[in-house]
Parts: C-alpha cells; structure tokens; sequence
C-alpha cells in the first residue's frame, strides 16, 4: 500500500472542478469548486460566492462555506474542515491510500451535521482519481445512503492561481471600503 503523502492532495486537487451530485442514485445537483495551487504549509481557506479570497488560498466554492484543509503529520493524514452559514461543520479526514489495477484510491471518514440543529452522521469516504482530470467522490452513511460526486478538472491550479491574483488586483481593499 503506498503511503498517504500531503503532496499528493496539493499535487492533485490543485484547480477548478465541476461536479455533478447524486444522492442515492438521483441527481442532485452540479457544483463548481476551486483549489488554487498550494504553495505553503496550508492548503485551503475558503470564502462566499462573490468574495475574493488571497490568492493561493482557498477552497471557493458556491455553497458559502468555509473551510480549511492540509496535513496532520501526527496522524499522517489529511484532514479538511469546514463551517457552513445554517451553523453546519464537517470534518473529512483521508487516511489511507491504495492502487487497485492502476487505479489510485483514497480511504477515509466523514463527520459532519448540515445544520444547527441535525444530528452528526459519520460516513465512510472514498475518493477514486480515474486521471489528472477526473475524480469520484464517495459517501456511504446507514442514515444518509450514498452520495457521490464526480467531477472534472476545467482549469489547472496555474491557470486558477493566475485569475485569482487578477482579480485580487481589481477588489477594493478594506481601507478604501471604509472611506466610502
């Protein structure tokens, strides 16, 4: 079994995605994500919809959650957190790694409650990377069923980082917010 390594998430993930959502077999609905390329010790900090977020920082993506990501050396695993506006967390920790006839697989858990006021539901998670440019996210719960995402990369981390360090030039600062 190979070893579960930190550069492995941010060699990969790095990039815009599109994902297409099922929830026991029926379609949900489509998602866009951003993972700007990593150059640090962490890896994501994400911000809302129409926000712009540093660059070479953040997992952006249109369900106006925050989250953060990166390595755990203690437990030599990845783990990512987030925080949602309907007082909602989570908390995805990949654990292991394997090939299976030349395909890489993650292996991991899920914790997580939608919203302030459900119960948390632990999942088993699975994440398949067919090739540079498509991964499929699993998750099996007895309470929740299988939710799967499939996604395709449609812009690399360069080519992301390189938007967003535009756009961060265009975004009024703080500062000048204030004096208006």
């Amino acid at each position: 079994m190979p070893a579960l390594t930190a550069k492995l998430f941010r060699d990969y993930f790095g990039g815009s995605w599109i994902g297409r959502i099922t929830k026991n077999g029926e379609f949900q609905r489509e998602i866009v994500f951003n993972w700007p390329e990593l150059s640090g010790k962490f890896s994501s900090l994400g911000t809302e919809p129409g926000r712009i977020s540093p660059p070479t920082f953040g997992i952006l993506d249109n369900t106006r959650q925050v989250a953060i990501a990166g390595w755990r050396s203690d437990s030599k695993s990845w783990h990512a957190h987030w925080h949602n506006e309907f007082g909602g967390y989570g908390e995805l920790r990949w654990t292991s790694h394997d090939i299976v006839d030349d395909l890489s697989i993650l292996y991991g858990s899920l914790h997580e409650c939608k919203q302030e006021n459900d119960d948390a539901t632990d999942h088993i998670a699975m994440c398949e990377l067919f090739d540079h440019n498509n991964f499929k996210y699993t998750t099996k719960s007895f309470r929740k069923g299988v939710l799967e995402i499939e996604a395709k990369r449609i812009r690399t981390g360069v080519e992301l980082n390189t938007l967003l360090e535009n756009q961060a030039k265009t975004a009024l600062s703080f500062v000048e917010l204030c004096k208006m």
